[in-house]
C-alpha cells in the first residue's frame, strides 16, 4: 500500500502576485479562476496606471482581490512577501497569465 505525502507548499496557505502595465477584465476573468481552482487565500495586482472604472467594478464582486497602483513592482513585492513570510507567495506576470496570452498575436 503507498501513501502520498503531502509537500511542504501544501501545508502552506497561498498568495499570488500579479503585475502588468495595465489591467482589463480578461485578467481579471482568468485570475478568478486560478483563485478559486488552486485554493488562493489572497491576490494582489500591482499596475503602474489606474484600470478603467469597468474594472474596477468588476475586481470589487472578487473578494480576495486587492488592486495596488504603483510604478515600482519590486517594491510593492517585498512588501506584500513581508506582510505573508510564513505563506508561499507566487508571482505572476499579467501579459503571460490565463486568457490575454491566448488573446495575443504571435509573429
Amino acid at each position: 500500500m503507498f501513501f502520498k505525502r503531502k509537500k511542504q507548499n501544501d501545508k502552506k496557505e497561498k498568495i499570488i502576485v500579479s503585475f502588468g502595465q495595465k489591467i482589463g477584465i480578461v485578467c481579471l476573468r482568468s485570475l478568478e479562476e486560478h483563485i478559486v481552482k488552486n485554493k488562493i487565500i489572497k491576490c494582489y495586482i500591482i499596475a503602474s496606471s489606474p484600470p478603467h472604472q469597468n474594472v474596477i467594478n468588476y475586481a470589487r464582486n472578487i473578494d480576495l482581490l486587492e488592486i495596488i497602483i504603483s510604478s515600482n513592482f519590486k517594491q510593492e513585492i517585498e512588501k506584500i512577501r513581508k506582510l505573508y513570510k510564513n505563506n508561499s507567495v507566487k508571482i505572476i506576470n499579467l501579459a503571460d497569465f490565463g486568457e490575454r496570452n491566448m488573446m495575443r498575436d504571435v509573429d
